[in-house]
């Protein structure tokens, strides 16, 4: 066997890393075409107020107190930015929107690698990686909410969780060395972005399930457990002594869990009616709701009052709350063109473009997962893993872009690997890629 060369190699590595760049190129040149503004919402809140005094607070508006509604990761690395350069200063929001892209970029670069660990041709790993650097579906995620927003770093981490994955498969390398680096990396994106965490254990337990012996998988589920122990015990003692509830993840589930399920949300007009549901009890998006939240005691009181409403609903609707499920699923994968521009009902002409390129990558992506789970069973099943499971936490919520970002790269090499499959069968005699 011809062993690769050098030159060989450093030709491979060319192209994507050409792709790669001129996807940072067009990023950071669409940023400082735009305007370099600054990230909004609640964890650009916390960003700021780690920037003043340090502390993990004021999501919903300044004054609003401690909090465990986000993750704190990304604000805290903001914040210290902030603090460092200003706050929100050219220079600070210039570095955290080029950390951003690098994020994003590397996690773009580290899923490529993964998808030809498990054995996917070269030929459509190029072609998900040019369509994911050269053509960007959700640009403002990339250059600007992912300074404060944690949807980057879990994709940079999801693809880490899958090359180490794919790689201890095929290298039949599974020591507790091994399995020690995957259950911190795994721990610490539960810890980021649970539904992406979700998918990484699920992974792993795939990896368990085709490479290692029953009789070892004890020793290697005790090395998760404790791993994921050790991430998530800070962040549970400072809630507990902050707010003396045990809360390891987050305090907003309550919210989420009203946001996506209510009567009005079985009606046909969907932004009017997520809007008008922000509006009526988000903290951040009415100055009644937010009253209504400190009267109540703060926001994990509310969180769970808002929460236990939904689910008396729920419980009294089963049908309809199932209704929404699928309608919430199919959104996650689908989504409708207004979630492109939920406060107005202006559409771009870019976004029916967006639009159309992200239906058509979500529907071959799928049936590439479909095809891995009950055809191929190759080590495609591991990116499969990663398209579906994220899903299953959202549909008893309202998605939105930021949240099925974390399925976009598995999609997309999914979605390519199944073209070029199809190409080849429908075109006897075509050559494999190199």
């Amino acid at each position: 066997m011809k062993l690769p060369s050098l030159r060989d190699e450093r030709s491979a590595l060319f192209l994507p890393l050409a792709i790669l760049a001129l996807g940072f190129v067009e990023r950071v040149g669409l940023l400082a075409w735009r305007g370099v503004s600054h990230a909004q919402g609640e964890a650009a809140n916390v960003a700021l107020s780690v920037a003043r005094d340090g502390t993990i607070a004021d999501v919903f508006a300044r004054g609003s107190g401690l909090t465990a509604h986000l993750n704190p990761l990304l604000p805290l690395f903001a914040g210290s930015i902030y603090r460092l350069f200003g706050t929100q200063s050219t220079v600070s929001e210039w570095i955290l929107a080029l950390v951003s892209i690098s994020v994003v970029l590397g996690a773009g670069a580290i899923f490529y690698h993964a998808a030809g660990l498990a054995g996917m041709a070269r030929t459509p790993r190029l072609v998900a990686l040019a369509l994911f650097a050269l053509l960007p579906v959700t640009p403002e995620l990339e250059t600007t909410a992912f300074r404060v927003w944690e949807g980057g770093l879990a994709a940079l981490l999801g693809a880490i969780v899958l090359s180490l994955c794919i790689r201890s498969e095929r290298d039949c390398d599974l020591s507790h060395r091994r399995m020690l680096i995957l259950g911190v990396t795994a721990g610490l994106l539960f810890f980021t972005n649970p539904a992406l965490g979700l998918a990484a254990y699920a992974v792993i337990g795939l990896l368990l399930l085709r490479a290692v012996a029953p009789r070892k998988w004890l020793a290697h589920v005790a090395i998760l457990a404790v791993t994921l122990f050790a991430v998530l015990t800070p962040w549970t003692i400072r809630n507990y002594e902050v707010f003396h509830r045990i809360l390891p993840l987050r305090g907003n589930f309550g919210l989420e869990l009203a946001i996506g399920n209510h009567p009005a949300a079985l009606g046909t007009s969907d932004r009017q009616t997520f809007v008008d549901r922000l509006r009526t009890i988000h903290p951040l998006e009415s100055q009644a709701a937010f009253d209504r939240m400190q009267a109540m005691g703060g926001e994990i009181p509310y969180a769970n009052a808002l929460g236990d409403e939904a689910k008396a609903w729920i419980r009294t609707h089963p049908g309809d709350f199932a209704r929404l499920s699928v309608k919430h699923l199919v959104q996650y994968y689908f989504p409708p063109r207004w979630q492109w521009n939920i406060y107005s009902e202006r559409v771009g002409k870019d976004v029916i473009f967006r639009q159309a390129l992200l239906w058509a990558v979500a529907a071959l992506g799928l049936l590439g997962a479909f095809a891995a789970l009950f055809a191929w069973r190759e080590r495609i099943l591991y990116l499969a893993t990663f398209a579906l499971v994220p899903a299953l936490p959202y549909i008893i919520t309202q998605p939105v872009p930021r949240y099925r970002y974390i399925v976009l790269l598995p999609l997309l090499f999914l979605a390519a690997n199944t073209a070029y499959r199809l190409y080849r069968k429908m075109v006897p005699g075509t050559a494999a890629a190199a």
